[in-house]
């Protein structure tokens, strides 16, 4: 089952500053996810399906389990913080991980399975210049490992991918792609109790900006999409079985019977009852 937002607990395996000057000769695949983020100059990333480009201030991730190779002009360098993470930090299991070419590549080594609620494909953010800060800071503590460092790394990293997944990716448009996910999971969900407090911690946003966020685009509340969602379930109940309009409001996880027929009549303009007549 994937995670949200607030089980996440990323892990540094390890983080440098690096000058890029030389491409990679062949392919690799990392059995951790793989953050680069580049802080002066310009350089390339081949992945399974496409080149991507990688200019200062953008920022590129690979999760585990995809090739990818690096390409950097000799003549003109680039300077870019690489970082090794996992998602969750297990005991005992904290070492560095080398990649190896694809042919050689042994899925069992990943110390955890690639989350899909998480960078699932190679992500590329352009104009992300905060992220070259927050970099900066995690290289920083990492250096001077003092009490806590890791807690703290742990932290600044968390707060550094939550905001990575609110930026629009590289050729997209701007509609945030929060608001299609946070569709499908309504519509897969509708008939479960969520709360905007819930939604809030999965999606990684506050829940009074979610639901603005969700309105601006979708045109109306995360409230008002789940209900529309149930009576959706409720019309084809109603038209393909016999179950009680209370058997229907216990099924779609409305509070009562009546709290059905009041939302149905809302939405639909007639009572659950009516509306089973007139389509039989």
């Amino acid at each position: 089952m994937p995670m949200d937002a607030s089980q996440l607990n990323p892990f540094i395996r390890y983080m440098d500053l690096r000058c890029g000057s030389i491409s990679y000769s062949e392919p690799i695949k990392a059995y951790d996810y793989r953050l680069f983020a580049i802080r002066e100059g310009e350089c390339a990333a081949e992945t399974e399906t496409k080149r991507l480009t990688l200019r200062a201030g953008s920022c590129l991730i690979i999760p585990p389990d995809h090739a990818y190779r690096m390409l950097f002009h000799r003549d003109a360098p680039a300077m870019l913080y690489n970082i090794n993470f996992s998602l969750s930090y297990l005991p005992g299991n904290g070492q560095a991980f080398r990649p190896d070419p694809p042919a050689r590549f042994r899925p069992e080594r990943m110390p955890e399975l690639p989350d899909p609620a998480f960078f699932p494909i190679p992500t590329l953010f352009q104009d992300v210049p905060q992220i070259q800060q927050t970099a900066a800071l995690l290289l920083s503590e990492r250096e001077k490992r003092d009490v806590y460092f890791n807690e703290l790394c742990s932290s600044l990293l968390k707060g550094m991918l939550l905001q990575l997944m609110r930026e629009p990716k590289a050729g997209e448009k701007p509609v945030p792609t929060v608001v299609e996910r946070l569709k499908q999971y309504l519509e897969a969900h509708s008939r479960e109790r969520i709360t905007a407090d819930s939604l809030g911690r999965m999606f990684g946003y506050h829940p009074f900006y979610l639901n603005r966020l969700f309105h601006k685009y979708a045109h109306q509340t995360i409230h008002l999409y789940q209900m529309q969602c149930r009576i959706r379930n409720a019309c084809a109940l109603l038209v393909t079985t016999d179950l009680s309009m209370k058997e229907i409001a216990d099924n779609l996880g409305f509070s009562s019977p009546s709290h059905f027929s009041e939302t149905f009549r809302k939405l639909r303009g007639v009572s659950p009852m009516d509306y089973r007549s007139g389509m039989r």
